[in-house]
């Protein structure tokens, strides 16, 4: 998970090699960290690790494969903030996932594409591009079709939103909402990602 900070030996199961290949990379400072103390344990922060993998061709998926990423998508900075902030305090192991968030949806399709996100919050309502239609592109996606999607909208009428399940979306709240009650949608959600994942995606 983003934040996550790796030993050796996780780096070398994660990347297939030996943990002594890892401190090698490690001293030679082709991977960046840290030590615990002077001549202590070496310790490698995910997004070092992240990042050499990327530059060494190594499969992201084995590093992400345990990994529940959520997109929050709204043109509203005071949603960008408070949502990942719900879902950290609220949703049961929320600091456990990793929160992507997106003002436009046209940097939505770039993050979708780039991170195949589980669960995506949207604005039905952004200011460049419908949520709609982004939730259409992500279910398109043979790697996003089982990706859940929380619609979010202060706009829509009643006829809208029994139209969104038509659509792709598999829940809505309307905006302004009920911290609890957004996390009890997420949470439900969260759970349906969960046990897609158990059993293979």
């Amino acid at each position: 998970m983003r934040g996550r900070v790796f030993t050796t030996g996780e780096v070398a199961e994660i990347c297939g090699v030996s943990s002594d290949t890892v401190s090698r990379w490690f001293d030679m400072g082709q991977i960046e960290g840290y030590r615990l103390g002077p001549g202590g344990d070496r310790r490698i922060p995910y997004e070092s690790l992240r990042k050499f993998m990327i530059a060494h061709g190594i499969p992201l998926e084995r590093l992400e494969a345990n990994e529940i990423k959520i997109l929050v998508v709204d043109d509203d900075p005071f949603y960008l903030d408070i949502i990942p902030d719900i879902i950290a305090r609220k949703v049961t192991g929320g600091k456990d996932y990793i929160v992507l968030t997106a003002p436009t949806g046209f940097d939505a399709g770039a993050i979708i594409v780039e991170h195949n996100p589980n669960l995506v919050i949207i604005d039905i309502h952004l200011s460049d591009v419908d949520g709609r239609k982004v939730c259409e592109r992500l279910k398109n996606r043979h790697e996003t079709r089982h990706s859940k999607v929380l619609g979010i909208s202060g706009l829509l009428d009643e006829e809208e939103i029994g139209k969104l399940k038509d659509l792709g979306f598999d829940d809505f709240i309307k905006k302004p909402f009920e911290i609890d009650t957004f996390a009890e949608k997420v949470e439900k959600l969260l759970n349906l990602v969960k046990s897609k994942l158990g059993k293979g995606r």
